[in-house]
Parts: structure tokens; C-alpha cells; sequence
């Protein structure tokens, strides 16, 4: 019998941390208001008549909610949409942006 050789130490290098997803961003908040309102995920989502597995999807940012559901929730929540966003900056214009020139908006077209 050969005794396997012990693995040398991982040498992988912490990847850097990025700036969280503004959908993880959404569901954390989401989270932290129900349950200061002590409510469950199954009373928030028959509030908001939705299923209780897409709601944890939402607090855990693996679904992107549409504006209707971002306002039944903020309703049930007893909150604004916009407290339903944590205070951030806005963001800036992307480079070449319609906004930054002045220009018509695209209508969502992607040049």
C-alpha cells in the first residue's frame, strides 16, 4: 500500500470583492423590513399574492422583480417604493449615454 502524498496548500488568491448585485441589494432590504414587521415569508407573499418560494428568491437576489411587484410589496410592507432602495448615489450616466449628450433617448433600442 502507497500512502498518498499530502496536498500542498492552495495557492489561489482571494478573488477582490465586488460591489453587491443592486438585486441582492433590493431582497436583503426586503428581508430586513419583513421581518422588522415580524411577518413570515408565507404572510408576506399571500399578501402580495405571489408564492412564498418566489418571494425568498427575490430576498436572496435570484429574481428580478417587475415595478408591479416592487409596488405590492412596498404596499404590504407598509413603506415607499423608494424606501424599498437603500440610500445610494445615483448612478452616473454610462460613457456615450443619450442622457450625457443631450440627446432623444433610444426608445430601448441597443445600438
Amino acid at each position: 500500500m502507497s500512502q498518498a502524498s499530502p496536498r500542498p496548500p492552495s495557492r489561489a488568491k482571494a478573488k477582490p470583492r465586488l460591489a453587491a448585485h443592486p438585486q441582492v441589494v433590493f431582497g436583503a432590504r426586503v428581508r430586513e423590513l419583513r421581518l422588522k414587521l415580524k411577518l413570515t415569508q408565507d404572510d408576506l407573499a399571500t399578501h402580495c399574492g405571489l408564492f412564498r418560494t418566489y418571494l425568498s428568491r427575490i430576498e436572496t437576489g435570484n429574481a428580478n422583480p417587475t415595478l408591479t411587484m416592487i409596488c405590492a410589496l412596498a404596499d404590504a410592507l407598509g413603506v415607499t417604493v423608494a424606501e424599498l432602495f437603500p440610500d445610494t448615489a445615483p448612478p452616473t450616466p454610462a460613457q456615450g449615454s443619450n442622457r450625457k449628450q443631450g440627446n432623444t433617448p433610444s426608445r430601448g433600442r441597443v445600438r
